[in-house]
């Protein structure tokens, strides 16, 4: 019974003695959705309309207009508990002072909260767009890799980009191998209105690709890959790269590969199919070749800006693997 006795002290001892650690609670919210914490009389003047402007114009490559994010706005008062556990916060309103601050982590984890405060209603605008950009950077990466933490809860096992290429992605299990080549893979996911795609495959280094004036280029190529290896739902058809709306062409990087990102609209010659695409290639001179991947959404009716930006995470969880 002492014993007993002592060593329920002692563990009460070492409980007092234990650091009190903070428990953060994790974030909420529907991927590309901010919270915009401003007054109601606010959000009506012209502060709301450059919240809009700045943070909701049209995103790009997509067949219908749909914003980059979708903005719930929240009253301060109303800015609280549960209301505060939101991944993406913009904090707008009048102080004494200009103040631009960025918190991470503040009522949840992850988070991001950037904070815009001015004395008046000029200088708020201003900050509001000259700021904007900064902001959507930091918010468009922390949305991949959400996007990316959600799809690592279920992946697809497969082995052909392994064995093919020397790479891995984080596929979501819903998608499944759909067509297989040597030099081509394809993936794809059965949604309610449609499909989403998402390929993978090589070029020789010897492709002819114009890194300052990519698009020609980029349509030549997508061209004669989707009349090898993409038909369409009817004989004699196949994906191409719309010719009514000219894509919208990047210089980036990826695994310190330089990339070109090209965005736009595919349809399906001699049928009436169309879509959306995102299109990444990589040029990976480690392995003598240039990499290509995309992804691309029949969906119609629908809105789409989501599952473009699903294809896109995955392509952004590109790993190396070793050869040896």
């Amino acid at each position: 019974m002492y014993m007993r006795f002592l060593l329920l002290f002692f563990v009460v001892l070492g409980c007092q003695n234990r650091p009190s650690i903070p428990m953060v609670k994790s974030s909420n919210g529907n991927i590309n959705t901010i919270s915009v914490v401003m007054p109601d009389m606010l959000w009506e003047t012209e502060v709301g309309d450059a919240v809009r402007a700045a943070f909701a114009f049209p995103a790009e490559g997509l067949p219908q207009k749909e914003p980059l994010f979708d903005l719930k706005q929240i009253p301060p008062e109303v800015f609280t508990g549960f209301t505060r556990l939101s991944r993406m916060v913009l904090w707008v309103g009048f102080g004494d002072e200009v103040v631009i601050r960025t918190d991470k982590n503040r009522h949840a984890s992850p988070q991001q909260m950037a904070v815009l405060s001015a004395p008046d209603t000029a200088t708020l605008v201003e900050m509001i767009l000259s700021q904007s950009s900064g902001i959507i950077k930091s918010f468009k990466e922390g949305e991949v890799a959400e996007r990316q933490r959600r799809t690592l809860k279920s992946t697809l096992n497969q082995h052909a980009l392994q064995d093919r290429f020397g790479i891995d992605l984080s596929i979501p299990s819903a998608y499944t191998a759909f067509k297989e080549e040597n030099n081509a893979v394809w993936f794809q996911r059965e949604i309610r209105k449609g499909h989403v795609n998402l390929i993978v495959y090589e070029l020789p280094r010897t492709t002819k690709i114009d890194f300052e004036e990519p698009l020609a280029d980029i349509i030549r190529i997508r061209d004669s890959v989707g009349q090898a290896f993409i038909p369409g739902r009817l004989a004699n058809t196949h994906l191409i790269t719309e010719a009514a709306y000219e894509p919208y062409v990047y210089k980036t990087s990826i695994n310190d590969m330089r990339t070109i990102e090209t965005r736009g609209t595919w349809e399906v010659k001699g049928d009436f199919m169309a879509g959306p695409f995102l299109q990444f290639l990589l040029d990976d001179k480690k392995s003598s070749r240039f990499l290509v991947m995309e992804g691309f959404v029949f969906a119609p009716s629908v809105a789409k800006r989501d599952y473009v930006f699903e294809t896109e995470t995955i392509m952004k969880s590109i790993q190396e693997l070793n050869k040896d």
